[in-house]
């Protein structure tokens, strides 16, 4: 049997139940109540509104706090930054320095 007579006796198939299925599903869909929307009661609200309101007062009161009780210490960060930005202040710059020009004679002491 060749490929054409294969699509010649596909073709003139049919099929023996309906296909449709259209009214099958809106039977269904007919019997089944409808979807009520779920109204939410005034004090739950309100508790949502009032917990909300609440975490903001409690995060103003904290950043206020710290924003009046946290010292800086301006002189030692700055001395900080001056001693890290200071190269010769390091012991073991000139080691850096003479791990990067020759690498194998730092490691290996040749």
């Amino acid at each position: 049997m060749t490929i054409e007579q294969q699509l010649e006796n596909l073709s003139r198939q049919t099929c023996p139940k309906q296909v449709d299925v259209v009214d099958s599903v809106m039977e269904v869909v007919s019997k089944k109540p409808y979807l009520q929307p779920v109204h939410r009661n005034r004090r739950q609200a309100w508790r949502i509104v009032a917990t909300t309101a609440a975490a903001v007062v409690v995060a103003l009161i904290v950043n206020v706090t710290m924003l009046y009780t946290h010292s800086y210490d301006d002189e030692g960060l700055g001395l900080m930054m001056a001693q890290v930005n200071d190269c010769s202040s390091y012991p073991a710059w000139n080691a850096v320095e003479d791990a990067a020009v020759d690498p194998l004679e730092y490691v290996y002491g040749y």
